[in-house]
């Protein structure tokens, strides 16, 4: 590995040569706290071009894309002589672009990283604090209000780097009108072993002839997510996944071999999903699910309005529940929190302006316009309590239940340690053992070792 990071090394060099660029390979000092967004108060702003790196394609009709280019739209007209160029990124492979662009010292001035990248991105040096920007000159009302388990993963007990938009957790999508039809009720399903006998019912050939399958997961390595039993199984057990100095929790212990192999035997032996769900990514998995071929998926809520807006059958009838026990007395299996945390480049020319529309993003009418008009999860205590009557709807139903998975038994990752890749790790195990014919308990510690070999001993 250490041969590997080391060639990586030696081509940002010599990209650096070519491009005349500055390589920054340590943690970079913040720049002095004083340069807030107060003291550029009154300054006039002339072609001042700040690039923005994100998966939304603002000229797609999807609905947070919508509010991004309304938000920029805005910010642009009440601050002339700024322009917000937003390139669009492919999402699974976006925040590892940005840290290998801050170590060849050439980043967009706001960018979006992911969870499990965050402990790496902090590290790097890549994001600039909040309280160099605007933290600092906002009230105790307004820190308070912000303050949440997502926003206080990128806090590394000096700074906070980072705003958690588009935040969710991970659970099991389902068809309710499936459930209706086959007399199945949501509070009947408790436990893992209950989920199976409800996709067996769920498993069949429909009146038009296609095959639906009661559950589905996609374990392809080309685009990673923590689905599946064995992510909750691994969060759930005692310690959770990652010990205190962010190695690998006993993954090829009891818990984790139980799980693994609880994955296998969803196919091989209850025959609820199909073997091909082994080489399906997430992405196709929502696909099929949204075509009427899964009657439940693994997913995450941040999905929901995508998925309803995309289904070949009355998007009503799509919703979204916590993942069943796994741990007796435990209640739901511990699903991981996420958010797409949103940050200001430290190498930025313009950091002033960019975290000044970095603060514009969580605004309180900015965070109406998330909730209200993308069915985003607020961002603000005060936009939740504000917005109350739009949550509380049978569409919106989802949202008060990923809320709620988030309150009650949701895991939120530490930005002070670096897990990047974990996700892809938890998916070669199901390969290693399905595909390659190792044992579960092999498969997890070859998956473990890998880990470590990425994210501990390099």
């Amino acid at each position: 590995m250490k041969k590997t990071m080391s060639l990586v090394l030696a081509l940002v060099l010599v990209l650096c040569v070519i491009t005349g660029c500055t390589p920054v390979t340590t943690q970079q000092t913040p720049s002095n706290q004083q340069q807030t967004q107060s003291s550029n108060e009154g300054k006039s702003v002339e072609n001042v071009k700040l690039r923005m790196w994100t998966f939304l394609d603002l000229s797609s009709e999807n609905a947070r894309a919508k509010v991004l280019g309304k938000l920029i739209d805005s910010f642009e007209a009440e601050n002339p002589g700024v322009e917000i160029i937003v390139e669009t990124q492919e999402w699974s492979t976006m925040s590892a672009k940005v840290i290998a662009g801050h170590t060849a010292g050439s980043c967009p001035d706001i960018f979006m990283i992911n969870m499990a990248n965050l402990g790496e991105a902090i590290a790097s040096g890549c994001m600039e604090p909040l309280e160099n920007l605007f933290y600092n000159n906002w009230t105790d009302k307004q820190k308070a209000d912000i303050d949440s388990e997502l926003f206080r993963a990128g806090f590394d007990g000096k700074y906070h780097y980072e705003v958690p938009l588009f935040s969710g957790t991970f659970g099991i999508m389902y068809r309710a009108d499936l459930f209706e039809e086959h007399g199945i009720k949501v509070e009947d399903i408790k436990t893992w072993d209950d989920l199976v006998e409800v996709a067996k019912k769920l498993t069949y050939v429909n009146k038009d002839g296609l095959q639906v399958w009661g559950y589905g997961v996609g374990y392809s390595t080309d685009v990673t997510d923590p689905h599946g039993v064995l992510p909750t199984v691994l969060f759930s057990q005692e310690g959770s996944i990652f010990t205190k100095d962010g190695r690998p929790n006993n993954w090829a212990g009891e818990q984790g071999q139980k799980g693994l192999q609880f994955q296998i035997d969803l196919i091989d032996k209850h025959k609820v999903m199909p073997p091909s769900c082994v080489a399906l990514t997430s992405e196709e998995v929502y696909n099929m699910f949204e075509a009427g071929q899964f009657a439940m998926i693994s997913g995450g809520s941040i999905r929901m309005p995508t998925v309803k807006s995309l289904t070949a059958f009355d998007p009503d009838y799509v919703e979204f529940m916590a993942y069943p026990e796994w741990n007796a007395g435990q209640g739901s299996s511990i699903a991981n929190a996420y958010a797409w945390n949103t940050a200001v480049w430290s190498g930025s020319k313009h950091k002033d302006i960019a975290g000044k529309f970095l603060e514009y993003l969580v605004s309180p009418a900015a965070d109406k316009m998330w909730v209200t008009e993308a069915n985003q999860i607020p961002i603000l205590a005060s936009t939740l309590e504000a917005n109350k009557d739009f949550i509380n709807t049978p569409d919106n139903r989802w949202m008060i239940t990923a809320q709620n998975i988030m309150k009650s038994s949701a895991l939120v990752f530490s930005g002070q340690y670096s897990i990047t890749g974990f996700a892809l790790d938890l998916q070669n195990a199901m390969i290693y053992a399905y595909s390659d014919g190792m044992s579960v308990k092999d498969a997890l510690e070859k998956a473990a070792q890998d880990f470590i070999n990425r994210n501990v001993d390099r």
